[in-house]
């Protein structure tokens, strides 16, 4: 059986299934490490990130549109965590599937640092402004479910004493 024309792959090969194991780790990997990093950033400064694996591991910060991208790159990268703005105008965080939790601490920290001292901004500022994005709309009403749940579950455990 060969693979392409100048790479032929022996018949009881397990190399390529190797492979594939390996990308769907690192793919795991990536994309718990970006959600990580979009949970720190939502939690702190009320931005998301999210995974780009066009051309390498990345996440790309959701600043607000009056955010100068190529600056805040700049400042990103001057905390010795590689940032770089794109041709659309959208700062990229490069993330690898080897981060431990101190490295994913660490690049969050230092956006968060970028996002206070640049933009002046905070996750409470939007819940002060009373507006709310997609994301705290959701995560709002899945915690009132689970408050009616754990209401439910006590009213129950009464009735039964």
């Amino acid at each position: 059986m060969a693979n392409g024309t100048n790479n032929p792959v022996p018949e009881n090969s397990k190399v390529p299934q190797a492979q594939k194991q390996l990308m769907d780790a690192t793919r795991a990997t990536l994309a718990a490490i970006s959600a990580d990093v979009d949970a720190g950033l939502r939690e702190t400064v009320g931005i998301g990130a999210t995974l780009d694996m066009s051309e390498r591991a990345n996440v790309i910060l959701d600043l607000p549109p009056e955010a100068d991208a190529e600056l805040m790159a700049r400042a990103v990268d001057m905390e010795n965590i590689e940032a770089w703005c794109d041709e659309h105008k959208r700062v990229h965080v490069a993330i690898n599937p080897w981060y431990s939790t101190k490295d994913v601490d660490q690049t969050v920290l230092a956006v968060i640092k970028v996002v206070h001292v640049k933009l002046g901004m905070h996750a409470s500022d939007a819940a002060q402004s009373g507006q709310k994005n997609f994301f705290q709309k959701l995560l709002g009403s899945v915690a009132e479910v689970l408050l009616v749940q754990k209401r439910l579950a006590q009213d129950k455990d009464s009735k039964t004493d």
